[in-house]
């Protein structure tokens, strides 16, 4: 059996861990693993956070409609960002931003206060984003505002992934997990794949289902844990049709993809979809898997989710 060395943290607003799998007399080559991941988590919060003003992301939405130079994550995480948002037709949409913050989100979420929602005046879905590759140079629409809170998370956990296995190629596994976006690779203590337990949202505490993963991403998102607003009435999940807190939806998805950063842009979409639309998004994207938990009634598999067997548990709502 392979050692395991571990790691916890506070970080990107939630909490954070890495773990890498090694061999007897590698276990030092692990915690450099581990600190590269640490450090890389913390690089792409100083470029990505909407909640430090001295981040790059901040900068360009204090600058809306210049051109700003930007770092390289933050070119990268837009340029994902804008391909996410191609690919859903608009369904996930970095520029919802303004009427997140109308919303009431306008802070971290453990330091908000409570007040009543707001419209988002002026604000339109699909605000434009200019990314000059080259010169590192981004722009945004006069009056708009990017947030790249989900899939800046799950590229932070690939490119802490990555930062793992390029200090210490030895390693025979790695994973990432911030908050619920995850990245893996390689084997698991023991051999095999990852075993990652998806949380039931209606019976805190209880394993809904166990992911079994080699290699990829999975991403969680839902309404049942960061409502916010009169009686907690309120969600982050924003529907670009309506610049509200999305009506239609499950109460949480899990999606599994090929990379952690598109498994949270797809988590993102289908969390605020209806089943037949969530059924046609994965059917035609055979990378993609999820296991969609209505309000009500047993949860849906689509796709094709790696389950362990025997550890997909349905119950009655």
């Amino acid at each position: 059996m392979s050692p395991l060395a571990r790691i916890e943290w506070r970080a990107v607003g939630t909490t954070c861990s890495a773990a890498a799998t090694t061999t007897f007399g590698q276990e030092a080559a692990a915690q450099l693993a581990l600190t590269a991941a640490q450090d890389e988590v913390a690089a792409c919060e100083r470029e990505l956070s909407r909640f430090d003003p001295g981040s790059g992301l901040s900068r360009l939405n204090a600058a809306a409609g210049d051109w700003v130079q930007i770092g390289p994550r933050l070119r990268e995480a837009l340029r994902l960002a804008l391909r996410a948002r191609e690919e859903t037709a608009g369904r996930f949409d970095p520029t919802v931003l303004p009427a997140l913050v109308a919303a009431g989100y306008d802070r971290s979420f453990d330091l908000l206060e409570e007040r009543p929602a707001e419209r988002a005046d002026g604000w339109h879905r699909g605000a434009s984003i200019e990314v000059d590759e080259q010169r590192c140079l981004a722009r945004i629409e006069a009056g708009a505002a990017v947030d790249l809170g989900g899939i800046g998370k799950g590229y932070a956990a690939g490119r802490a992934l990555d930062a793992m296995f390029e200090i210490a190629p030895r390693i025979r596994g790695g994973l990432v997990d911030l908050g619920g976006d995850i990245a893996v690779r390689g084997d698991a203590p023991g051999g095999g794949p990852w075993r990652i337990a998806v949380a039931d949202p209606r019976r805190p505490g209880e394993t809904l289902a166990i992911l079994a993963l080699a290699a990829g991403g999975v991403a969680t998102s839902g309404r049942d844990a960061r409502r916010f607003g009169p009686h907690r009435s309120l969600h982050h999940l924003i529907d670009p049709e309506t610049g509200e807190s999305a009506l239609a939806g499950p109460l949480t998805v899990t999606a599994v993809a090929p990379d952690a950063a598109q498994a949270e842009a797809a988590a993102t979409t289908l969390a605020i979809a209806s089943l037949t639309e969530a059924e046609t998004f994965v059917t035609v994207r055979p990378e993609l898997s999820a296991l969609y938990v209505p309000h009500s009634g047993p949860p849906i598999p689509l796709g094709r989710p790696p389950f362990e067997p025997q550890r997909f548990v349905v119950k009655a709502a």
